[in-house]
């Protein structure tokens, strides 16, 4: 039987993956900070671990005696401290691949992001470069996976990189409940004109590529894109949920050079009044909402036989009775 540590096991990724695990009767670990909300875990035969990506000591309690270590946590979002996004997406990383060397660990699969190639407007592939937009986000994520292969290389450590687009469904906080609170607000925008994929993956179509690269010892070595490879866009999505919700679709469009040039704006005046809130609109915004965000996935099909489960009507359907379930729209 397969001992797993899965990080950031309390959040949206992670505990859909704990979930899976378990089902194919896994041991499971995840590793939680002391102020995450557990509740969704307390009935599952998972071990919670209490540390931090920031304290190695933690880690090394945490690896010890794992054979696989899924490594999902992350600061992720498009604004904050710089520092803060070094700790978690940086320090925390090498803390980790320190951990798992020292522990033995047979399999670390890495949750990246295609925010690496830095939004190109363009469907790439793996072998585009990496491009830093001097945003804490990508930035740090880049620096986090070039350490990732940097211990693969000088430690041959078994890793497989996994660079998912857009995940949504069930517990997302970043793209179900914080949309819904800007179309409840009447803040939500559309940018830029429609018809771009916002390369939308479904939280179990991700949880299942991230367990079959952890299987396939192909996969060792590689890294991967992960959509559902449709073509919906932000429009389309946004105005579904909506829809769900029994609000109105947001109405104002905003140009994408307009919407970029306005959160540069206001990054600088937050930066500069050292407000700690989030800016009503920043750069990466602009540059998700407004760029081709279908990175090519054909690698992962062509070697590995990559094919999502779940289609958009189908994960949106789940998002509503997920919704339905928790009051969410309330």
């Amino acid at each position: 039987m397969l001992n797993n540590l899965v990080t950031g096991g309390s959040g949206f990724l992670g505990s859909h993956l704990v979930e899976a695990l378990l089902a194919r009767g896994e041991r499971v670990r995840a590793l939680v900070r002391p102020t995450s909300k557990t509740a969704h875990l307390e009935n599952l035969k998972v071990e919670l671990v209490y540390g931090d990506l920031d304290d190695i000591q933690s880690l090394r309690t945490a690896a010890q005696g794992m054979d696989r270590v899924y490594h999902c946590a992350a600061l992720a979002t498009d604004w904050g401290d710089w520092e803060a996004f070094r700790a978690a997406n940086v320090r925390g990383v090498r803390n980790l691949l320190e951990a798992s060397l020292e522990a033995g660990v047979k399999k670390f699969i890495h949750v990246s992001t295609t925010d690496v190639y830095g939004h190109p407007d363009a469907p790439v592939d793996e072998t585009a470069p990496y491009r830093a937009r001097g945003w804490q986000y990508g930035d740090t994520k880049i620096e986090g996976e070039q350490l990732v292969w940097d211990y693969h290389r000088r430690h041959n450590l078994p890793v497989t990189v996994v660079r998912p687009a857009t995940i949504y469904g069930p517990r997302s906080i970043t793209f179900v409940v914080e949309v819904l609170e800007l179309l409840k607000s009447g803040s939500m925008v559309h940018i830029g004109k429609d018809g771009k994929p916002a390369g939308f993956a479904y939280v179990t179509n991700v949880v299942d590529f991230l367990i079959h690269v952890a299987d396939c010892e192909h996969a060792t070595g590689k890294a991967y894109n992960v959509t559902d490879g449709s073509d919906i866009t932000w429009r389309q999505y946004v105005s579904r949920l909506a829809q769900i919700a029994g609000m109105s679709s947001p109405r104002i469009v905003l140009p994408y050079r307009l919407a970029y040039a306005a959160g540069w704006v206001m990054e600088k005046v937050y930066g500069a009044l050292h407000i700690e809130a989030r800016p009503l609109l920043t750069r990466l915004f602009a540059e998700l909402f407004g760029t081709h965000q279908g990175f090519c996935i054909e690698k992962a099909r062509r070697e590995l036989g990559y094919q999502p489960a779940v289609d958009f009507d189908e994960g949106m359907r789940r998002v509503e009775a997920w919704l339905r379930q928790t009051d969410s729209m309330q």
